[in-house]
């Protein structure tokens, strides 16, 4: 899984995209489902360093938010 397929819309890395390229399964599948999957053509994904940011930000505000 070593092409390119996407760019981060946070911090403009290349990166690939499992489904993308073709694989059965894409890499973010094995992270929490935290956010949608954009519709096709309708956004990008984020690279696997920008979603496991967004993810442990959307954790850290789901642990202050008052229950």
């Amino acid at each position: 899984m070593n092409e390119t397929t996407n760019v981060c819309p946070r911090c403009g890395a290349a990166f690939t995209c499992g489904m993308r390229a073709g694989e059965a399964e894409c890499w973010c599948a094995a992270l929490p489902a935290a956010f949608a999957v954009p519709a096709e053509g309708a956004g990008e994904c984020y690279c696997p360093r920008c979603l496991g940011a967004l993810i442990e930000a959307r954790r850290q505000a789901l642990r202050g938010a008052p229950g």
